[in-house]
Order: C-alpha cells, then sequence, then structure tokens
C-alpha cells in the first residue's frame, strides 16, 4: 500500500496526515498551530515537526514509510523552485521560504510544494467531485476568494505560480477596492465578507455578527433579507463563471471554502446565470461544491506527491 505524508500550512494551523495514496484515505492525522506572528522561519521548522511526529507515528504502527511528501501552503508558490515568492502579512516573513528544499533535507523524501488552493484542487480531481475529468476550475470562498485551474489533468501555474488567481478577475470596473490593490475584483463580490456585506445592503440585521445563521434564515423564509443576500451573492458568482468558463471550457466547476456549505442557495442562481449567459458550449457545465468536506486540505496536500512518487498527476 504505498502512502504519502501531507502538509498544509495555513495562517492559524498546519494540519497534516499519512494517506494512502490508491484511495485517499487519511490513516494518521494530527495537527499543530501555526502561530504565524512568530514569523517564517518559526512556522516552517513547526511544519517540520509536525511532519516528523506524523512519520514518527506511521513507523511506531508498522505502516510503510511514504514515498514522498505533499505541502500544501499559503501565499503564491514557486511550485517548479519549491520556494515561497510572496505571501500577505497573514503569514509575516514567509516570503522566500524554500519550503521544497527544507523538506527534503529533513527527511529525504522527495517532496511536491504547491498553493494550498491549488492542493485542494488536485485533491478534488483525484479522490472528490472532479475525479474522472480533466479539465477543471477551482473556487475556494471564504474570507477571500482562491482559485485553481487544472488543465489537461495537470494544474497550471502561469510564471512562477503567478496564475489562476481567479478571485481577482475584475467584476466590475471601478468597483470596490480590493486587498489586491485593484478595483472591482471578484473576491470582493462573492465572498464571506461580500455575503455579508450584501445581507445589510438589502436591508438585513447590522448586529448579525457573521454568515453562519443565514443559510437557516434563508431555508425558512425564501423571501427573507438573507434569501436575497445569498442569491446576489449567487448571481454575482454567475457572472464570473460566465467569463471562466467562457475562456477555459472546463468539464466541471468546482465550489469550496466555507460558503460551499449554502448549497444549491448559492449555486442555483450562479448556475442559472451561467446558463442564460455563457456561450452554448459551456453553458450547461456543471457547477458543484466541493466533495472531500473538513480533511480537504490535508488530502489535497498529500495528493501533490503523487507525481514525486512516480505516479503522474
Amino acid at each position: 500500500m504505498p502512502l504519502l505524508l501531507g502538509i498544509d500550512i495555513g495562517g492559524t494551523k498546519i494540519a497534516g496526515g499519512v494517506m494512502d495514496a490508491e484511495t485517499g484515505r487519511l490513516l494518521l492525522q494530527d495537527r499543530a498551530p501555526t502561530l504565524a506572528l512568530e514569523g517564517g522561519p518559526a512556522v516552517l521548522q513547526r511544519a517540520l515537526g509536525l511532519a516528523r511526529t506524523l512519520l514518527d507515528a506511521a513507523a511506531t504502527q508498522g505502516l510503510p514509510t511514504p514515498a514522498a511528501i505533499g505541502v500544501g501552503a499559503g501565499g503564491q508558490i514557486d511550485s517548479k523552485a519549491g520556494v515561497v515568492v510572496f505571501a500577505t502579512d497573514v503569514l509575516p516573513g514567509w516570503t522566500g521560504t524554500p519550503l521544497r528544499a527544507a523538506f527534503e533535507e529533513a527527511f529525504s523524501l522527495p517532496t511536491a510544494v504547491d498553493n494550498d488552493v491549488n492542493a485542494l484542487a488536485i485533491g478534488e480531481s483525484r479522490f472528490g467531485a472532479g475525479q474522472d475529468f480533466s479539465n477543471l476550475l477551482y473556487l475556494g470562498l471564504g474570507t477571500g476568494v482562491g482559485g485553481a485551474i487544472i488543465a489537461n489533468g495537470r494544474l497550471y501555474h502561469g510564471v512562477r505560480g503567478a496564475g489562476s488567481e481567479l478571485g481577482h478577475l475584475v467584476l466590475v470596473p471601478d468597483g470596490l477596492p480590493c486587498t489586491c490593490g485593484g478595483h472591482g475584483c471578484l473576491e470582493q463580490y462573492v465572498s464571506g465578507p461580500a455575503l455579508l456585506r450584501h445581507f445589510h445592503a438589502v436591508g438585513g440585521d447590522a448586529t448579525l455578527p457573521d454568515g453562519v445563521p443565514l443559510a437557516a434564515m434563508a431555508r425558512q423564509d425564501p423571501e427573507s433579507h438573507a434569501a436575497r443576500a445569498i442569491g446576489l451573492t449567487g448571481g454575482l458568482l454567475g457572472l464570473g463563471l460566465v467569463t471562466l468558463a467562457n475562456i477555459f471550457g472546463p468539464d466541471r466547476i468546482l465550489i469550496g471554502g466555507g460558503l460551499a456549505a449554502l448549497g444549491d442557495l448559492l449555486l442555483e442562481p450562479a448556475r442559472r446565470v451561467l446558463r442564460e449567459r455563457a456561450l452554448p458550449g459551456v453553458r450547461d457545465c456543471p457547477v458543484l461544491p466541493a466533495a472531500l468536506g473538513p480533511d480537504a486540505s490535508v488530502i489535497g496536500a498529500a495528493s501533490l506527491a503523487l507525481s514525486r512518487a512516480g505516479t503522474a498527476e
């Protein structure tokens, strides 16, 4: 049974697991706090420590040594060099971190490194909602909007990992300012904060602390402010999907992240706009929620290692 080790490095936690490369089943899991404010070198050492803990646990249980390691991390990643090209202040001091070299030196195992959203997409393509399809778009809708493109079975990276920034597609010229320095990006209209802003704009209770109760409110009353806000967000998502589908012609579009839990409340308006406004060849492209659930980040990170273990992506 070939095994892979996956490590996901996020702004608040580092998660890891040992995965069966044939089934995608996690045999071992563990996590540690990122403690990002301690700086990039400290975060790297904490990630290496978690990897060592998992490898030791696997050996104790009589499991074979994983054939390779996959690391998914926040930031712009040069997957060929295995280096963090750029990271925001969510991970201060993370830019320039030589992830691949550090893991290969520590464990003498081949290591694949990529952006965390790319890892999620690869996991879904291997073991989730994108199985058996070669051309996929993945959007992770949360505090921001991350994106990934799989074309002809392989991740599309662009120059030094700068491709697939789907959340920064310009949806509204001269629209809301974005964290990227631009204006009108998709992220500003279909993220979690955007949903809450839409809720307030249509007359919803301004004291509502977050978007979690909105789904229940919308399901109870299809005419509620919550339902209107989710529908508005879904329609704007659909406009973004029209452009993306027309350009890439995917087999499927997968929606992950926290907002994916809204299900058809969010996705049906997006599908409707896609059907009405996209070109004929892609207007019926399935728009589906991601399928791997809370283990998605670790399964995705481990799935990155398939190529390093001798299995093509």
